[in-house]
C-alpha cells in the first residue's frame, strides 16, 4: 500500500512539474478559457493551469501523507 502512495506522489509530482513547465504549448494546444480570462484578466488561462499543477502536487503530497 505504501509503495502505491509513492508511486501515485512520483507520478503527480511529476505530471504537475511538466504542467508547470509546458504551460504555454498546453494552452496552445487546448485553447484558452474563457471564464479564467474574463475573472482573471489576461494571462488568467496561464493561472488556472499553474494552479492545476500546483494543487495536483500538493493532493499528492496530503495523499502519500494521509494528513486529510
Amino acid at each position: 500500500m505504501v509503495f502505491v502512495k509513492i508511486l501515485v506522489f512520483l507520478i503527480c509530482v511529476g505530471v504537475g512539474i511538466l504542467i508547470l513547465k509546458y504551460t504555454e504549448p498546453i494552452v496552445r494546444m487546448v485553447g484558452k478559457m474563457r471564464l479564467a480570462e474574463n475573472r482573471l484578466g489576461i494571462g488568467g488561462t496561464y493561472t488556472v493551469w499553474k494552479l492545476i499543477a500546483v494543487l495536483l502536487i500538493f493532493g499528492s503530497l496530503v495523499y502519500l501523507t494521509t494528513v486529510w
